[in-house]
């Protein structure tokens, strides 16, 4: 990965999210029906088939990356998807951390943990909230008075893994619910919280639920995803949600992420870490390095 030139005040950078895939070897369900996303996403077809490692270092190179956690975006079988991009990381060190996805609710989650745990790069299992992003659009996550998930969940936290939870605002509170409940499990909130209502009443709101949630001192969150949460959206448009999302979690459990090659809808990699970096450009040089690399290495590096 690249490391001439300058994109932002935040190198050098670790993308906490990014999304590699091969269709030909490991579908995804919402690439193989290119409208079953379409409420989120709008008009997808341009998502290429395939994104390796080495297509997204092309797209990054001279932006100051050293590092990427990739996140499963719904691949046919996660723990094959996991170990493909263990190989293309081949020892390289490009690749933080990897963050598989599974069903808490599920009667071989805990085969799921056992297997994905032995992968060495293996830091989080991601826990989808969010119908419309599980295949036949149902949620993956049971209730969570269905003892078996939090019992499930628990065993994340006993074998050294974070939960990252992909949920909207209305949903936030569960998330709470699982930090407060499993207080020795790490827990990351996908999307600074995923905000649905983007007027000024959805933003006080949104911004409460965050409060509420970071009262857990074993939640951090993600921050990323800009097109999917926004659409087509601007420095300005995105800069209070950021802020107020830094301003509620701090610097040391925030981290910013491209979403790639999912960002390209609506932006690119260098327009969005511009906007980050000119959104933070009055945060000291700790906060900014934290938010840059230092959180993500935290939550998703080597223990």
């Amino acid at each position: 990965m690249g490391a001439t030139g300058k994109v932002s005040t935040l190198e050098p950078l670790v993308d906490s999210n990014v999304h590699l895939w091969d269709q030909h070897v490991n579908p995804v369900f919402w690439l193989t029906d290119r409208t079953a996303a379409k409420a989120l996403l709008g008009d997808y077809e341009s998502l290429p088939d395939t994104y390796l490692l080495a297509d997204y270092r092309t797209e990054t190179e001279g932006c100051g990356v050293r590092g990427i956690v990739w996140s499963d975006p719904g691949a046919a079988d996660p723990v094959a998807a996991a170990e493909w991009v263990q190989r293309q990381d081949d020892g390289s060190g490009e690749v933080t951390g990897l963050v598989t996805l599974g069903d808490p609710a599920s009667s071989d989650f805990a085969g799921l943990v056992e297997r994905v745990r032995r992968i060495p790069l293996v830091r989080s299992v991601r826990v989808r909230f969010v119908e419309a992003l599980t295949p036949g659009g149902s949620a993956t996550g049971s209730p969570l008075d269905d003892p078996r998930t939090m019992d499930n969940l628990a065993l994340l936290a006993r074998h050294g893994l974070v939960a990252t939870i992909e949920a909207e605002s209305r949903q936030l509170h569960l998330a709470a619910r699982i930090a407060r409940e499993l207080p020795d499990l790490r827990v990351v909130i996908d999307h600074f919280g995923w905000p649905t209502d983007l007027t000024d009443a959805g933003f006080q709101q949104h911004t409460e639920r965050l409060d509420a949630l970071a009262a857990e001192p074993n939640v951090a969150t993600r921050i990323d995803a800009l097109g999917t949460v926004f659409g087509d959206w601007t420095t300005d448009g995105v800069r209070r949600w950021l802020l107020a999302a830094v301003e509620i979690f701090g610097a040391g459990r925030c981290m910013l992420g491209s979403d790639l090659p999912i960002e390209r809808l609506r932006s690119g990699f260098r327009p969005l870490f511009d906007a980050y970096g000119e959104i933070f450009t009055h945060h000291s040089d700790a906060e900014r390095q934290m938010l840059g690399h230092g959180t993500a290495q935290r939550w998703y590096g080597a223990p």
